[in-house]
């Protein structure tokens, strides 16, 4: 029902909470492991987690209560932004970002047993994203940020995207990398 969390995701929850936001949304949560765990490390902030699968929102919400959490975060059903909540302090997402073709060459334990819908992230595994970031126009509070996990090799382009998005001279675009040096998360600073 959910793509199974996997270590990398930690490096953009690290950087979430650096920022101390006070109001967040998880985009595309799955079984909501970052609104998870943004809730518990930030008390006071409103956490507002969305997903397109009425399946992973479930899961989502049996985390959350696994954790005591079930009240604090605000499940939405939609696809990307397009139910979003008011301006917020930060958009934090781990999209589909695989491409088609790298769909077809996963090991067989990763296609027959997660969503592809999780996964695939269209021809250049970049189409999510770019859909994410132009939704995300607007959306932000001042001094506002968003953070993607984003694939080891499209760091380069995933940046170009977020500047077409983002042109604004005091808007800072930045590829954070993982702890084996390879592009790993896109953080727009508003």
């Amino acid at each position: 029902e959910v793509l199974i969390p996997r270590p990398d995701t930690e490096i953009l929850v690290d950087l979430a909470l650096e920022r101390r936001p006070t109001t967040v949304v998880d985009v595309g949560t799955g079984s909501g492991c970052i609104a998870v765990a943004l809730a518990t490390h930030l008390p006071h902030a409103t956490v507002y987690a969305i997903d397109v699968s009425s399946s992973a929102l479930a899961v989502a919400r049996r985390n959350a209560e696994m954790h005591g959490l079930d009240e604090r975060i605000r499940f939405i059903r939609g696809d990307l932004l397009d139910r979003r909540p008011g301006p917020v302090d930060l958009i934090v997402s781990n999209p589909p970002y695989v491409s088609t073709a790298e769909w077809t060459s996963l090991p067989v334990s990763v296609r027959n047993h997660e969503p592809r819908l999780a996964l695939d992230g269209g021809v250049k595994g970049l189409e999510i994203i770019r859909r994410l970031l132009s939704q995300s126009q607007g959306l932000l509070t001042p001094g506002g940020g968003l953070l993607i996990e984003i694939g080891a090799t499209q760091g380069e382009a995933v940046k170009n995207i977020a500047q077409t998005f983002f042109p604004d001279n005091g808007t800072s675009v930045r590829i954070h990398q993982d702890l084996a040096g390879r592009d790993r998360v896109l953080e727009v600073e508003t």
